[in-house]
């Protein structure tokens, strides 16, 4: 059966129509051809989200953004209506993660599937939005340029400071340089003193080694020395001295001392007080002979 001129241009045209009506509906997220439940989910913001925009499930893309709309009474929030496929089954616990999907910003969604209630179509998925990749650059970024600010700013005023004191600078090293070859003059002036010093150093550190009349024997002779003191008795001498000490400190000789001069004193008193008791006088007899007699 052949068909006429017209209805071949007809034919044509409807399926031209047809096709572009496909694409078109394609380019706006529309499923074509395939089974999907539509869900809805809310950011604060969608930059560089668009329609057609691809719905990911572990890097594989499950659906598209059908459409983007912001909602003026609802602090002007953006309302995504998403089509994702019938097989993929979603939960109240599922997060539609919108994340960067180049360098460029440009968005897609990203479903993060956990455990929980089933959705049912047309039910809203929990949002979460990814940090923008320009913010993480620039809180990132924005310490280190701070430091290099800073140590940017200490290099400038170390380089003042240094031109500042240049003079200062040439006066100590060269002053630097005159002590230096003043003490390399000294130390040529007196070579030879310093070599007699060292060979007087080297022949006092041989003779302390020497193992006949070193410190080695000297102190062989010390320790015999001080086992022939302490032969001598002078062990038995400080304990002696240990004993008198202990008994000053205990108080007994100082007792006794005190006894004996009260004793003395009351001695003294008696006879300056009753005489008679200790001299006797006599005047009859041949030698005038005078007796004492002392009170025991």
């Amino acid at each position: 059966m052949k068909l006429s001129k017209e209805a071949q241009v007809g034919l044509l045209a409807t399926t031209a129509l047809l096709i572009l009506y496909l694409g078109f509906n394609f380019l706006k997220g529309k499923a074509i051809f395939v089974n999907t439940n539509t869900y809805y989910t809310i950011y604060s913001h969608a930059k560089r989200l668009n329609s057609s925009s691809p719905v990911l499930l572990n890097g594989l893309n499950v659906g598209r953004v059908q459409t983007v709309h912001i909602q003026p009474d609802k602090d002007y929030s953006v309302l995504v209506k998403l089509a994702i496929n019938r097989d993929i089954k979603l939960t109240d616990a599922t997060v539609a993660k919108l994340v960067s999907s180049d360098l460029l910003g440009n968005k897609v969604i990203e479903l993060l599937l956990k455990e929980g209630n089933p959705l049912q179509r047309h039910d809203t998925i929990p949002s979460q939005m990814e940090q923008d990749f320009r913010e993480a650059f620039t809180e990132s970024t924005l310490p280190t340029l701070q430091d290099a600010k800073a140590i940017t700013l200490l290099t400038n005023q170390f380089m003042a400071n240094l031109v500042e004191n240049t003079d200062r600078i040439n006066t100590i090293f060269a002053n630097l340089e005159a002590t230096t070859q003043k003490l390399r003059q000294a130390v040529t002036v007196n070579q030879k003193e310093l070599n007699t010093i060292g060979k007087n150093i080297a022949e006092i550190s041989s003779a302390l080694t020497d193992q006949d009349t070193g410190m080695r024997p000297l102190l062989t002779r010390l320790n015999q020395l001080a086992n022939e003191v302490d032969n001598m008795g002078i062990k038995g001498m400080a304990e002696k001295l240990n004993n008198i000490l202990g008994r000053l400190e205990d108080g007994t000789i100082h007792n006794n001392l005190n006894q004996v001069l009260m004793d003395l004193d009351r001695l003294l008193v008696d006879l300056r007080t009753r005489p008679s008791r200790y001299v006797h006088f006599s005047i009859f007899g041949g030698n005038n002979r005078r007796e004492v007699t002392v009170a025991e």
